[in-house]
């Protein structure tokens, strides 16, 4: 059980509790290993892989050190359809992705499912330009019932059915939300050196997301502009180089980061490697990683250093973060249609 004897530790929690909803309601979710959720990043990421099917699983655990901790959850697949109706050098990506996010006591959240659909042309041997949209419809939540007042304490123990003075007009709202995309891919031939540029553009429709109906509370348009790169030094290291900056009203997020990657195998069918990385949040933390690629199998793991003001409460300790991925290769179309390079 919780108690609350003094009226400071109430103002601090409703304090937090407010922050909480605030947050929740003006930024989306987020993850240090941006470039392992691309149905997160930019819809029109959707299909940019070589494979046919891909499955990706994403878990955060963010700032367990502290009463507001931010747990996410990401799910999503994506596939490819080749059709004449698309031309020789032109396929559809479609897919779903599921997110999950989770704050505090209270736990403010948001649990959202939404279908991506993108379209990728191949305008030279090795330039890719991919357009896509995503419509999600999701619902906000808040369970106030979990908190505890200073009310319930009736000078004796804490009583959980005493009331707490508190009224929630509503406890869930439902929301739909309309986003695009733009993605330049462009791979040299032969090697595995790739770029990858593009931006996406998040909630254009701004959604309302305030329990009583508040018109001041939609979810403002968030950018999401980002570069990624794989360089091949030689035949077993890579260079990969990323960086992201997401800017939703007036909050707003950096993060670059380079890792190496060493190839035990590149044997087709028997792939084996390996990386170790380091990116930083500009303000906020500092993310070593790393990465285990095993044929169809990606996997990778990293940890938030935090730096921030706010380590006075998190004593450095940001969150882990876990991500899973599986490319599943089908049977190729005809040769009379163009099939897309491994990417």
């Amino acid at each position: 059980m919780k108690f609350v004897y003094t009226s400071s530790i109430r103002l601090l929690s409703l304090a937090v509790l407010v922050a909480s909803v605030a947050l929740a309601s003006a930024q989306d979710i987020h993850f240090s290993q941006f470039n392992n959720t691309p149905a997160n990043l930019n819809p029109a990421l959707t299909g940019v892989f070589g494979g046919d099917l891909r499955f990706i699983a994403n878990y955060r655990n963010q700032w367990k050190s502290v009463p507001v901790d931010y747990r996410t959850i990401s799910g999503a697949f994506d596939s490819k359809l080749y059709h004449k109706a698309f031309g020789k050098n032109g396929y559809l990506g479609y897919g779903l992705v599921f997110n999950n996010d989770v704050a505090g006591d209270a736990q403010i959240g948001i649990s959202q499912l939404g279908a991506n659909l993108s379209y990728t042309r191949q305008m030279s041997d090795a330039l890719f330009v991919s357009v896509g949209a995503q419509f999600a419809m999701g619902q906000r939540s808040i369970s106030p019932e979990k908190l505890s007042y200073e009310e319930q304490w009736n000078g004796d123990v804490f009583d959980p059915n005493r009331s707490n003075g508190e009224s929630f007009s509503s406890t869930s709202k439902g929301i739909g939300s309309i986003s695009t995309g733009l993605n330049l891919h462009y791979q040299v031939e032969g090697t595995r050196t790739k770029f990858d540029l593009g931006s996406g553009i998040f909630h254009l429709n701004e959604p309302n997301t305030s329990f009583d109906g508040d018109p001041a509370a939609n979810l403002p348009l968030k950018f999401s502009p980002y570069l990624l790169s794989t360089i091949e030094l030689s035949a077993k290291l890579d260079l990969r180089v990323n960086g992201l900056f997401a800017k939703q009203l007036s909050y707003q997020e950096a993060v670059v980061g380079a890792a190496i990657r060493y190839h035990f195998s590149t044997e087709k069918d028997n792939e084996l490697n390996a990386q170790a990385g380091l990116a930083m949040r500009f303000g906020d933390a500092l993310v070593p990683s790393v990465e285990v690629q095993y044929r169809n199998w990606t996997a990778g793991l990293s940890y938030d250093q935090n730096f921030s003001a706010f380590e006075v409460a998190t004593n450095h300790r940001g969150g882990p973060e876990f991500f899973l991925q599986y490319i599943l290769w089908k049977v190729h179309p005809p040769k009379e249609f163009k099939a897309c390079p491994v990417f």
